[in-house]
């Protein structure tokens, strides 16, 4: 594609001199100038401490043939009339913009499904591609975890990626004959204008609950966000939407009812929603009602929150033209998904439970605690931080709810990045109620090992906050550290001292 033409397809372009370079083909697009190659288009995106679009001469002396950059930055540096150096009055909205023209509109060409809340996107979207792949359907899965379809499988770095790596890896998920794209949509992505250019079949909201208020002003700010999944802009056909949150509720009534299936564990009302549920140490059974009719299920899965999650990638995939006898008959299999209610063993004679959990919110932290109190007939001892650099509110929550859930609490440090980790454990320690002496041991490693050589037969070892995390952050620096590595060795140790 020809810049001129590409640049056509971006309304937000403001200003740019005619140039040669409008008339030559665009190879790539990237958005570090360190990183620029002959052919490229640089798009200078706008950062927390400085405007990327500032760096525009060193992509060009690169060999890009073109840099896209904000008006503030043209304003600061005031590019020559003989580059091709053009700007534009929004960047977010420009650079997805770009993007999906560049790669063809790969959002349109998959049926997308859109999953975003608080808790519960990554279990979803896992329940959703694993239902879609037992209908044979070729089906790319976006998001925490990595990115992955038939052939082919990368970490991610980000929930949703920005809008240049996004669109590629729809474009390639296309190249690679997938017909079905299941995409963890954050509230930091839908602000930032992440996801223009896609178009959602399905959009499914989970849950809100307080997290991220480092990056939102408010809860309600957070909760704009992610309603923006929902608007015109990106949804085109239905919403399944949790009936039991107070958000939800609210998009419910925001949509009305002709765009959107909802659900709820045991409100009758509901689209999707339970019956005659029998709880077992090893998962879940009942009648599922759908707008397809019910049918007798089991799950694997424990906790009223993951039953949540069943529903809502059942209605997901029902919109979708699955058959609902294959659904439930694919539930028994379902693998689970890393670091989510993940037991770690050494063997079958392992004589107490250690689950590794991503639970680092005060909601999803009391989930976990109240779905494993069922299946641990001894003492339950839970080992949690808080991240630093992140939300300070939602540390004496987090103690709280430990203190008073668990039998044990093991306050540790998590990802303590540039604060002090001793000042975390102060923030936590702050909301423990008086009478409850909590064990505090500032090393992670260490405390995991503690709580499991002091476990006895029939206590459960819940390690709270880092889930499929392999990796630590200590000031600016990543470690490897995983939790359930930790365990297993500390599993070992008690296994030679008993």
């Amino acid at each position: 594609m020809k810049l001129r033409e590409l640049l056509a397809a971006v309304e937000e372009i403001v200003q740019f001199n005619e140039h040669p370079a409008l008339d030559e083909e665009v190879n790539s697009l990237t958005t570090n100038s360190h990183a620029t190659s002959a052919g490229d288009v640089f798009i200078g995106m706008p950062g927390t401490r400085v405007d990327g679009g500032e760096f525009w001469h060193s992509a060009l002396t690169a060999g890009a043939i073109a840099a896209v950059i904000s008006t503030q930055a043209a304003e600061k540096t005031s590019p020559p009339g003989d580059v091709c150096v053009i700007t534009a009055s929004d960047m977010t909205k420009a650079c997805a913009k770009i993007a999906a023209a560049f790669y063809g509109y790969p959002g349109h060409a998959l049926n997308l499904i859109g999953v975003t809340g608080t808790n519960g996107k990554t279990t979803t979207t896992h329940l959703i591609e694993y239902f879609l792949e037992r209908a044979d359907k070729n089906t790319a899965l976006m998001g925490t975890l990595y990115t992955r379809w038939r052939g082919f499988s990368e970490t991610a770095t980000h929930t949703t990626p920005f809008a240049v790596d996004l669109q590629k890896q729809l474009a390639a998920a296309v190249n690679a004959g997938n017909e079905y794209g299941i995409m963890e949509v954050s509230s930091h992505a839908l602000a930032q204008g992440r996801v223009l250019g896609c178009q959602f079949e399905v959009a499914v909201f989970s849950n809100l609950t307080q997290d991220h208020l480092d990056y939102h002003k408010d809860m309600e700010d957070y909760f704009s966000a992610k309603a923006l999944l929902f608007s015109p802009e990106y949804l085109g056909g239905r919403a399944i939407i949790n009936a039991d949150d107070a958000y939800g509720k609210r998009l419910i009534e925001t949509l009305g009812k002709d765009k959107v299936w909802s659900y709820s564990v045991s409100n009758t009302s509901a689209d999707l929603y339970m019956s005659d549920l029998s709880y077992e140490p090893n998962g879940v059974s009942g009648i599922m009602h759908t707008p397809a009719g019910n049918s007798p299920f089991r799950s694997p899965l424990v906790g009223q929150y993951n039953l949540e999650n069943l529903l809502s990638a059942v209605g997901a995939v029902l919109h979708l033209g699955i058959d609902l006898e294959i659904i439930t008959a694919a539930i028994p299999g379902f693998p689970g998904v890393p670091g989510r209610m993940e037991r770690v063993q050494i063997d079958t004679e392992q004589n107490i439970s250690v689950i590794v959990d991503y639970a680092h919110t005060p909601d999803s932290l009391e989930n976990l605690l109240k779905a494993s109190r069922p299946f641990i007939p001894g003492k339950m001892i839970c080992v949690f931080g808080c991240g630093g650099d992140r939300d300070r509110t939602k540390r004496p929550k987090m103690g709280k709810i430990a203190a008073e859930l668990a039998d044990i609490a093991v306050v540790t440090s998590d990802n303590p990045r540039t604060e002090d980790p001793e000042k975390i454990l102060e923030d936590v320690l702050a909301g423990i109620p008086q009478g409850i002496n909590p064990t505090v041991i500032c090393d992670r490693a260490a405390a995991i090992r503690t709580a499991i050589l002091q476990a006895q037969p029939g206590d459960g070892v819940l390690l709270a906050g880092k889930g499929h995390e392999d990796y630590q952050i200590l000031g600016t620096e990543k470690i490897h550290f995983d939790d359930r590595e930790h365990a297993r060795d500390a599993l070992i140790a008690r296994k030679k001292v008993k």
